[in-house]
């Protein structure tokens, strides 16, 4: 999550301009440009992986399942969620398990943990191969959502639900996963990654929805309505500041 340069108003990773001012966003644009490089690294992946099933008789049919997606994504046919699928998990296998893991070691490091948990879903990787990678992401994906329910709440994107009630809710699944995390993960840096992770999670809900320190102590111990009702009291006591 960032804050755009001119007007101050919280931009998310897809949003190229400032909503409110226009502004160019430079955080957009460099996700951007890496979500291109891994889709064009996908599709030079799938086009090896034709060849190589082009050469096998054995493989026809994987094959027509290559060819059929390759000519969706070129008219917009729709395909059955399936076929596409199955096609994702060729090619994440033919990447093999060390590009994979070296891909996301990389989107770590740097800190892009929104774009990590894009790639894991992306590629469907499996629990039992990279458990602590799909940790990471779960953490990733629930604060993500969360960033999306502040932003509709602060600029009233959705009149007809209560962003903050999905907030509440993505809070606490938050918080469980990486308490649950930390039991589990033994390695040093993925433990790092999951602190630095929950660090940035902690002073966005301190910034956007004025929680303090003891209430983020006291999350695990109320239900979500009595989160909501903390966020409202916070929030209101900001306002008449």
């Amino acid at each position: 999550m960032v804050n755009c340069k001119n007007c101050g108003a919280p931009l998310t990773l897809e949003d190229a301009v400032c909503p409110h001012c226009g502004t160019p966003n430079p955080e957009a644009k460099e996700h951007l440009e890496k979500l291109a490089k891994l889709d064009r690294d996908f599709r030079k992946t799938k086009t090896e992986v034709a060849e190589e099933v082009r050469k096998s008789k054995s493989g026809y049919g994987v094959l027509v399942i290559l060819v059929m997606v390759l000519l969706a994504n070129l008219f917009m046919i729709p395909l059955h969620a399936a076929t596409y699928d199955i096609a994702e998990k060729i090619v994440a296998s033919k990447m093999g398990s060390a590009m994979i893991r070296e891909t996301m070691d990389e989107l770590l490091e740097e800190g892009e943990y929104i774009e990590m948990a894009v790639f894991n879903d992306k590629y469907q990787l499996s629990y039992q191969e990279y458990g602590d990678y799909n940790r990471i992401a779960f953490l990733a994906e629930y604060y993500n959502r969360l960033i999306s329910n502040v932003t509709d709440y602060l600029y009233g994107k959705d009149p007809y639900n209560d962003p903050l009630v999905s907030a509440c809710q993505n809070i606490k699944d938050f918080v469980s996963e990486y308490e649950y995390s930390g039991r589990y993960i033994d390695d040093r840096k993925m433990t790092k990654y999951i602190e630095d992770l929950n660090g940035e999670f902690e002073a966005y809900i301190r910034t956007y929805l004025k929680l303090t320190d003891e209430d983020i102590a006291e999350i695990n111990d109320m239900s979500n309505s009595e989160l909501l009702l903390r966020i409202s009291e916070r929030m209101a006591y900001e306002e008449e500041e």
